[in-house]
């Protein structure tokens, strides 16, 4: 017994030491048993304002927003104990409900918890509300650099280039070397300003590449004849290698420009007067290679490992002489990794440096993305297909109805162009080459905006990827079969990219748990959808929302659902339709105050939707 009695105290002290700790925590933890709240630490009172009495043995959708509470009970139903679970809709905008009402931007990580055959969760919160405001105000910031600096920055440095290079000659000597100096201080700063926005846009994703075929030869020569004025200014001679052969590559030409045009002015800066900067282009097996050598004094040795960094420059001095911002190379570094390249250097026999940039040869499946070949300002869509052809054909149809294509041929692509531009729709094959559409589109939600963007799904085979278990997490608008049925989908994209009003709400009144949730993830992508599991809650929920539609199921308990049908009208005195969907509804169709009649089994999802749909298309007036 005397033994016992230490190893209870250890366990006594272990345990007291793990509440100290979970109490200690910065961060919000709830621990959840089947949905209901079992343990909630002080930073969960701090960021929500219950009390924990108030929370304990309450659902965890209390903390939730209304309009989400549907959606996280999905998904709480579905959780199943694996890695991609572990982390809900990573770097979507998800948001915290205070007891006040007011809401916060939250991170939440779950962790699952074995005890018997119980499954416990256990989320761990974190109020990013900071953090976001941070990011808005350095979009803020970025937005006004953009457009309140460079606009006046480019008339300032275009107005002094007119007085340096016109009329220099009438103006006194001082006065003339006094305009030089500012002509190129302003060019200075404009270039500083934009290499900042570009490194930003593009490590945030939001710079979009139109991958095409692209002659790496011409593009060099294209580059040196914009850059010879400015070799001019340091006394440096470029010059194309003669032994430069033609090579096709998959890149973005502007990109590419943007590149070797960044390569060569280091070098020229770097390069004594009188000197020569060599570009040459070469194949290399299935890569082509572009190099840029210059005659300079080398790299220094302690300076390699950070010469594609931000800001990063081998001597100040020299940096200060020959101006620059130091943001060059790592523009580069940046631009190359995202054409699929690698871009490096060595040091050149008879002193100096070699950089060469490195890309992959064109292989036919690029070329063509960004969909310019539309007038004015269509709804434009993302499509993200790896098989060429198929893109066109589903461009040229989807021409015909009014929209814009841009294509997306691997799954990093279509993130990078869906972090760039604000598409009206989506649409997503399954079968990637070596790669996963569910896997795609589950990121894809993870993008901010992304929540609620209409996506559909063409597949040869969707029965496949509706029985995946991480279907129930896509929000697919429809799934399609190939052959693609272009009429259907003309249809489909055509309501989802239409100018809405206020989002319709349908009031859902059935007392089976498990039909409300399927109905509501039926219907979910066309209106807002109330559940209620009893007559007391249709009542309070008509009291605390007007809503468009009813969904109505006959047998609710000890009550009929058609006893509400009095009670189911607009503040203005008018009938809601009602919709029933219950297995007597073939008995009551017709009757005073119904729109439609629907048997309230699973094969007649389909119709319950179609109905939906129907209804809410005749809506005169959304419900405020």
């Amino acid at each position: 017994m005397t033994a016992i009695k230490p190893y209870i105290a250890e366990r006594g002290l272990a345990e007291e030491m793990f509440r100290l700790a979970v109490e200690a925590c910065p961060s919000g933890m709830v621990m959840t048993d089947r949905g209901k709240m079992v343990m909630v630490n002080t930073e969960i009172e701090n960021q929500f304002g219950y009390s924990r009495e108030e929370l304990i043995g309450r659902d965890v959708e209390l903390l939730v927003p209304e309009r989400s509470r549907a959606q996280h009970i999905l998904h709480r139903r579905n959780f199943t104990p694996q890695a991609e679970d572990r982390r809900i809709e990573a770097g979507r905008e998800l948001h915290g409900r205070r007891k006040d009402g007011s809401e916060f931007a939250i991170e939440v990580g779950l962790n699952p918890i074995r005890a018997g055959e119980r499954l416990l969760v256990l989320a761990v919160i974190v109020d990013i509300s900071h953090r976001k405001q941070m990011e808005r105000l350095k979009d803020e910031f970025v937005a006004t650099v953009s457009h309140e600096l460079r606009t006046p920055l480019t008339s300032i440095a275009g107005s002094l280039g007119l007085l340096a290079g016109q009329w220099s000659d009438s103006l006194p000597e001082k006065a003339s070397r006094l305009v030089s100096i500012a002509h190129k201080n302003a060019q200075r700063l404009v270039r500083l300003i934009n290499d900042i926005l570009d490194i930003e846009k593009i490590e945030s994703g939001r710079a979009a590449f139109n991958f095409a075929q692209v002659e790496l030869r011409q593009i060099a020569v294209q580059a040196i004849e914009d850059i010879r004025g400015f070799a001019g200014e340091f006394g440096v001679h470029i010059r194309l290698d003669a032994a430069s052969v033609e090579a096709d590559v998959n890149a973005d030409p502007d990109r590419l420009v943007q590149v070797i045009t960044n390569l060569l002015s280091n070098a020229i800066k770097y390069s004594s007067r009188g000197g020569e900067v060599l570009v040459g282009v070469a194949k290399r097996g299935n890569a082509c290679r572009v190099t840029v050598r210059d005659h300079g004094p080398g790299i220094p040795q302690e300076f390699r490992s950070h010469i594609f960094g931000k800001f990063a420059q081998a001597d100040g001095t020299d940096a200060r002489r020959n101006g620059g911002t130091g943001l060059g190379l790592s523009i580069v570094k940046e631009i190359v990794e995202r054409l699929g390249g690698e871009v490096g250097f060595d040091d050149a026999r008879g002193g100096g440096t070699i950089f060469h940039v490195e890309l992959p040869a064109w292989d036919g499946t690029a070329g063509g993305e960004i969909d310019v070949d539309v007038e004015a300002s269509p709804p434009r869509l993302l499509l993200c297909e790896d098989d060429t052809l198929v893109a066109k054909v589903v461009r040229a149809r989807m021409h015909s109805a009014g929209f814009a294509v841009d294509f997306a041929h691997t799954p990093d692509t279509a993130i990078l162009r869906a972090s760039a531009t604000r598409y009206a729709a989506i649409m997503v094959d399954l079968r990637l080459r070596d790669n996963d559409g569910i896997d795609l589109i589950l990121r894809l939600r993870a993008l901010p905006y992304h929540g609620q963007m209409p996506i559909v799904v063409i597949s040869g085979d969707p029965e496949r990827g509706l029985s995946d278990v991480r279907s129930s997490r896509l929000n697919i608008l429809e799934w399609f079969n190939k052959p693609i049925d272009f009429a259907h989908l003309t249809r489909t994209l055509q309501a989802a990219t239409a100018p809405k009003r206020a989002r319709p709400r349908i009031l859902h009144i059935d007392d089976n748990r498990d039909t409300l949730d399927v109905v509501a993830r039926k219907l979910s992508p066309m209106a807002e959808v109330i559940s209620a599991d009893c007559v007391a809650n249709a009542l309070q929920a008509i009291a605390d929302k007007p809503v468009d539609l009813v969904v109505l199921d006959i047998g609710l308990g000890e009550h009929s659902g058609l006893d509400l049908l009095p009670d189911l009208r607009y503040p203005t005195g008018n009938e809601i339709p009602v919709i029933l969907f219950s297995a007597d509804a073939a008995h009551v169709e017709g009757a005073n105050g119904i729109a439609s009649a629907l048997p309230g089994t699973n094969a007649s999802l389909e119709s319950l939707a179609a109905a939906v749909h129907d209804r809410l298309a005749l809506l005169p007036v959304q419900a405020a």
